[in-house]
Parts: C-alpha cells; structure tokens; sequence
C-alpha cells in the first residue's frame, strides 16, 4: 500500500505504508494514522500528511526551540493548534514557563493520546493549560500584551485554519503579544511554491519589525516556518547557553538555528522587499 500526496503544484510524493490503523471524520476533517516500517505512525488529515513519528523530533524541536531560545526571558506562551503536544513537549524541557495550548479539534488530542504517545502526555502537564476552541476566537478575547511568545502549530494554511494566516490574526497576535515578543507560524516550502511562500511571509511581516523564514527538515524535504519579532533577531540574540544546555535533542542546536536561517542566494533575490531582516 502507498501513500501519495501532491507538493505545491509540480511534485508529487509516494510513501510506502503497512496498514491504516485509524480513520474518522470529526467535525472538522477527516483523519486517518497508516503503519510505516520507516516513518513509524503517520498522521494524514484531509489526505495530506501531517506528521509522522520519525519527523516530529526536527519539526517541534525547530517550531519551538528556536522563538524560546531568540527570546530573552520567556515566561508565558500560546500556542495555536499544537494538540499532538509536539510543541508543548518541546517548551517543558524550560524552566518557569506556563504554556496555553487552544486546539480547535479535540480529536486530534484523542488521537494522540493513542498513536502518539510520547507527544501528548505533555498536554497533563501542570504547566500546560489545554483549551478546545477556535483559535482567532481565544487570541481575539486575549489581554493586551499576555504573552511572550505565539506558535501557530497547525498542519495546513489553507483549510479550517485558514484565518490564522490572514493580515487580521498577525494584527491581534501583535496587539497580545508583549512589546519583546514574537511569533513562529508555518512557511509552507519556498522550493515547492514560492509565491505561496511569499503570501505567508507578507502577511506574517505585517505588523512586525522582523519577519525572516528559517528551514527545517520533513520527510527529506527542506520546508519553512516564519519567524515574526517585535525586537529580537533570531541569529544576533540567540541565547548560546540555553540553546545549547537542553537535555535529550535530536536535532536541534545552536549551529542548526543560525544555519537554518541562511537561503539560497535565488531565494534572497526572491523575497527582496518581502523578508524583513
């Protein structure tokens, strides 16, 4: 049995899978987990793959490690999405950080509970608060500057989450975030779809001092989040001696988070004008 999805709109990609362990249809979208001798358990929602077991290490190491250690002091963090607890996992490997996780789909937790185990115990955190809501509605009622650091941890940009990417969630985000803090948000691949990148990054850059992509390894491709800052540059401010004291990485450090903001010169000619460094 494989699995195919399309990348943007030249690639295509086949996986090859032993069985489909899981599939239903929440209220949101249809989800199923397929068995895979390489990738371990893989999540597909809406036909597109998600994450598999063998990927989450560099994709929430990536998501949340490089904002907590550009940061100079973070206390407080949302994240948007986030219900495998990937993300949440990766921030309790910090001291005195109280984390609000608002998932829009309790099925995904339900499913990661099960499939995914390792990720979600970090929601039974005492330091993580879960909320089951749409995500614009919980940061519209949000306080003026309550947080820290934001993390937009949904799997697509173009489907039920689609608001979160829009110029009027980056102006809330900017309104609830302090006045040193900063955002990661999905970046979607400037090899696969340049233009879809460069809407991402438009819009993630509009109410921020800094707006800059940065890469991370998934399923052997190169995609990209964004990073959006009020004050600090994610390679200038690198904190060295939390970044490189976290127990039990596997992909993450220091080297990796200025490295993975380095582009192809074509892709710096590209966002000229677009990414804000």
């Amino acid at each position: 049995m494989k699995l195919k999805q399309k990348l943007g709109n030249n690639f295509k990609q086949s996986i090859k899978v032993q069985d489909r362990l899981f599939k239903t249809k929440s209220d949101y979208q249809k989800i199923e987990i397929y068995e895979s001798d390489e990738l371990g358990n893989i999540l597909v929602i809406d036909d597109e793959i998600a994450m598999t077991q063998k990927d989450a290490p560099s994709y929430y190491e990536m998501i949340a490690q490089v904002p907590v250690c550009t940061h100079r002091e973070p206390q407080k963090v949302l994240i948007l999405g986030g219900g495998l607890g990937g993300s949440a996992r990766e921030i309790l490997r910090h001291e005195d950080i109280s984390i609000d996780v608002v998932e829009l789909d309790e099925e995904i937790v339900n499913v990661s509970k099960k499939y995914f185990g390792t990720l979600s115990s970090s929601l039974e955190n005492d330091n993580v608060k879960l909320t089951i809501s749409n995500g614009m509605d919980f940061i519209s009622d949000s306080e003026d500057k309550s947080y820290d650091i934001i993390i937009v941890d949904v799997f697509s940009h173009n489907s039920q989450y689609k608001e979160l990417f829009e110029p009027t969630f980056y102006a809330q985000a900017n309104r609830v975030l302090k006045d040193n803090g900063l955002l990661v948000t999905q970046g979607g691949s400037y090899r696969e779809d340049i233009q879809n990148h460069k809407e991402l990054l438009t819009n993630a850059g509009s109410n921020f001092w800094i707006a800059m992509p940065y890469n991370y390894e998934f399923m052997g491709r190169i995609n990209n989040f964004i990073l959006a800052s009020k004050k600090y540059h994610p390679t200038a401010d690198i904190i060295l001696q939390r970044a490189d004291l976290i127990d039990d990485l596997h992909y993450y450090n220091s080297d990796i988070q200025r490295s993975s903001f380095i582009m192809p010169t074509y892709i710096n000619k590209a966002l000229l004008g677009i990414a804000k460094r």
